[in-house]
């Protein structure tokens, strides 16, 4: 697998979460396989890890509503973007791959999932998760502001 592009694993990560395809998951996951949770404190290690979290999803499984249309992987360049609190926060450099895409949680809200991905011999080796749930946008700045679809992850490049 180490010859597999960024692009391709990612393609098959989102395909092999829709379909809870567990063996091409453990494929793609290498070995020392961790995930980081910041907005919980939570760090999950390895694989079997992983699939118990998908497994055991409150409300059904955990690809329920994943949107592949609307998932999207950055990363061949160095790119950042500006949190809320105005923090610079690099999406992607140095071999990390940044995907995003939008589910929607067994109570029926929709929510944006952003992965910071990094890669080792072709596999992810690390993953840090963000979560943020769908908001109506506030009247004080309608009139700054043009209304754009929530399906769209992140703007496209221009």
């Amino acid at each position: 697998m180490s010859e597999a592009r960024p692009r391709e694993i990612f393609e098959r990560w989102v395909a092999a979460i829709g379909r809870l395809d567990f063996d091409a998951l453990r494929e793609l996951l290498h070995p020392d396989y961790v995930q980081d949770f910041p907005q919980s404190g939570e760090r999950m290690r390895g694989f079997e890890a992983f699939r118990e979290m998908v497994e055991h999803y409150p409300g059904g499984g955990i690809s329920d509503g994943l949107e592949p249309d609307s998932a999207a992987l950055i990363g061949d360049e160095a790119q950042w973007a500006i949190t809320p609190g105005y923090t610079v926060v690099p999406l992607a450099s140095g071999g990390a791959y940044t995907a995003f895409n939008r589910t929607r949680y067994p109570d029926g809200s929709s929510w944006y999932i952003i992965n910071v991905f990094r890669l080792r011999d072709g596999r992810i080796w690390r993953a840090t998760t963000y979560f943020a749930p769908e908001f109506p946008a506030p009247e004080w700045r309608a009139h700054l502001v043009e209304r754009i679809t929530r399906l769209e992850p992140f703007p496209p490049a221009t």
